[in-house]
């Protein structure tokens, strides 16, 4: 994937040029009559805009702190070198996996702001995926297949086999379309792991399991069992077998 790299006042940006051919900042400004949805993640560490632009279903997220530290400090962080700001790597990330044919949406385009010599906010944006919702979406509305719990564990065993440490692996990060293809999203603080470290893999399982078992607590009719997990695990270890797609009924899909 090309892109470019960008400076214009006190922001610098990164746009991939398959899409954006042309420095385009204002894309940055959604407006109300193009966005279509707005909401924070799970964990309030970002808001996330659904909007279009030049007839492209695009997301914005604005990056902001979670934890205690959020609570006085919302969104502006240190700055120590562009290549080091969250923007510029998960922007980065996202289009080397791409290139490695893992699915993730698509970066767009990426932005600093640089709030003083020593802080910066930003952006990034990606190209969002249609007729899809989270995992968790979906559990709240029925139980999946065992295939597709396996499908699941399939598509996490191709990241880790390319050493994607995700940072947040959970059940909001993981997008099913209506025609069944299984995405991972939001790869901030993630990175690639050298080949020789491998424990980390089993953190990130442990993190999915972590959260839908509180999914679990929190909804009365949250469809996950044990045996949905035995599923995902035989996936992991390597059902070759497995396609490329997986089938459910899915409920109308309004994200």
């Amino acid at each position: 994937m090309r892109h470019t790299q960008y400076k214009s006042r006190n922001h610098y940006v990164l746009l991939n040029q398959n899409v954006l051919s042309a420095f385009c900042d204002s894309v940055f400004e959604t407006t109300p009559e193009h966005v279509t949805h707005i909401c924070s993640d799970a964990q309030g560490r970002g808001t996330v805009v659904f909007f279009q632009h030049e007839d492209r279903e695009l997301v914005l997220k604005r990056y902001h702190r979670g934890g205690l530290i959020g609570r006085f400090v919302k969104n502006t962080y240190f700055y120590r070198g562009l290549k080091k700001v969250r923007m510029w790597q998960e922007f980065e990330l996202l289009a080397r996996l791409r290139d490695l044919g893992l699915p993730v949406p698509r970066p767009i385009a990426a932005r600093c702001s640089k709030t003083s010599p020593f802080t910066y906010q930003g952006e990034v944006i990606v190209e969002r995926i249609c007729n899809a919702q989270t995992l968790a979406e979906l559990l709240c509305q029925q139980a999946l297949p065992e295939k597709t719990w396996e499908a699941i564990g399939l598509v996490i065993r191709r990241f880790h086999q390319h050493h994607v440490d995700h940072a947040d692996l959970n059940a909001c990060n993981i997008l099913i379309t209506a025609a069944g293809q299984i995405y991972l999203i939001d790869f901030d603080k993630s990175h690639i792991r050298s080949a020789r470290d491998h424990g980390w893999c089993q953190g990130n399982l442990s993190r999915l399991r972590r959260s839908l078992q509180k999914w679990q607590k929190q909804q009365a009719d949250f469809h996950f069992e044990s045996r949905h997990w035995r599923a995902l695990e035989r996936g992991y270890q390597g059902a070759q077998s497995l396609p490329a797609r997986v089938t459910h009924t899915a409920p109308a899909i309004s994200r």
